[in-house]
């Protein structure tokens, strides 16, 4: 890859992860957290019935990777509320 086309590359994938709207933030933030409470509490409960505490673990890092890989992106779903930003004023100064 060459240095433009790496350039266009991480832009992209910058703009791709990181143009997600303030109101969908938020709505991530408590769905990530439900889900990896939710997996944590049942896993030890299973966990300690089995005696086993790499049930407990890898069931956590496993809904933490699915929730990286389902929420972390911008999904189309996340781009709702965008705001309506002004349009910049650019002017040269000589």
């Amino acid at each position: 890859m060459t240095e433009g086309q790496s350039d266009t590359f991480w832009k992209s994938l910058y703009i791709y992860f990181n143009e997600m709207d303030f109101e969908s933030q938020l709505y991530v933030k408590k769905i990530y957290k439900i889900i990896i409470l939710t997996v944590a509490i049942i896993s030890f409960i299973i966990a300690f019935f089995l005696e086993r505490f790499s049930v407990c673990v890898y069931s956590t890092i496993g809904a933490s990777v699915l929730c990286i890989l389902v929420l972390a992106p911008a999904w189309p779903m996340w781009k709702k509320n965008q705001p309506n930003w002004q349009q910049a004023n650019w002017q040269k100064q000589k």
